[in-house]
């Protein structure tokens, strides 16, 4: 009898129909935050999402470029100092060299310096000088760091990093994660501005926008089916510098410290949030070519969408109409 009174109660949970929680926040990684929780019951969501912002909360305490009290502002602060880093921190700043390696510089924390002469470009209606550009893509070159077997990490570069293209991906992993690992929860979903994590359950059908567009509520270019996985997109049609009277995307090519011209469009699925960010990010430098790296990255698939209008797949894209 007693093993039956401990059966019966969660076999009626299982049974009952489940609660969906959606909750959206404004502000929280730098964009609109929206978290999705399938649970047993409206308090095990509600644990399952207080877990999740929980974890973006100290994630970004770790990983923060804005924050000068954040792990990743404090080390730059200490250049050429052997400094112990948490797991986290040594977790992105590894898989930022894998990166930087497999695209020949497409992929680089560095180019955030080019972000600060552009912006300067803004204010004073002129593009930066071509040698000042070069002389820094030179620099990049050089290793930012080095990652120590013991867990600590000397800093080398004298020049702006930032980690966005793979935290944000990687808070987004870490936040679904936390969630779906409470009690009773079926299912998960964190979105961060676009850039998606998806666990448990049947998955969800995503909608990629026409990057020509400039508005969310057109028709979208096709549909995605994302499960168990993770969806990033990469573009830059409404983020850029205006210098004088002419236009240049936010997207920069770290080799060149150019903005790039040739791919308004990038859409791409993962098996995780940080692989997505990554691949997004050096596709859109790397254009059409890159996309051998998408089909030699286990589980990713990847649209561009080149100036021209070209829809440009990799060997395992497959989307719905619209």
């Amino acid at each position: 009898m007693s093993s039956a009174r401990r059966v019966l109660p969660d076999l009626l949970r299982r049974l009952s129909p489940p609660h969906r929680l959606r909750s959206v926040y404004e502000r929280v990684l730098g964009t609109e935050l929206e978290v999705q929780v399938v649970a047993d019951t409206r308090a095990r969501a509600e644990e399952a999402e207080r877990a999740a912002l929980d974890e973006i909360d100290r994630l970004t305490l770790v990983l923060n470029r804005f924050d000068p009290a954040s792990e990743l502002r404090r080390w730059q602060t200490r250049p050429g100092e052997r400094v112990a880093l948490s797991p986290d921190l040594l977790h992105v700043l590894r898989a930022a060299d894998r990166w930087r390696e497999a695209t020949g510089g497409a992929f680089h924390p560095g180019a955030d310096a080019f972000g600060v002469l552009w912006k300067r470009a803004e204010e004073t209606g002129r593009v930066p000088d071509d040698g000042e550009l070069a002389e820094l893509a030179r620099r990049l070159w050089d290793p930012p760091w080095t990652l120590h077997p013991d867990g600590t990490a000397t800093l080398h570069a004298d020049h702006p990093l930032g980690l966005n293209a793979l935290a944000k991906g990687y808070v987004v992993d870490r936040a679904a994660e936390a969630a779906l690992a409470c009690p009773g929860v079926r299912a998960v979903l964190v979105n961060a501005g676009g850039d998606l994590r998806t666990l448990g359950g049947g998955g969800l059908t995503v909608a990629v926008a026409d990057p020509f567009s400039g508005r969310d509520d057109l028709p979208p270019l096709c549909r995605v089916p994302v499960r168990d996985g993770a969806l990033a997109t990469s573009g830059d049609t409404r983020r850029g510098y205006r210098v004088g009277e002419g236009w240049h995307s936010h997207l920069l090519d770290p080799r060149t410290g150019w903005p790039v011209t040739d791919v308004p469009g990038v859409t791409v699925t993962a098996p995780d949030g940080l692989t997505a960010d990554a691949l997004a990010t050096s596709l859109s430098v790397l254009g059409v070519g890159g996309l051998a790296l998408a089909d030699a990255t286990p589980g990713a698939a990847a649209l561009i969408v080149t100036r021209d209008g070209g829809r440009h797949a990799s060997t395992r894209w497959s989307a719905q109409p619209p």
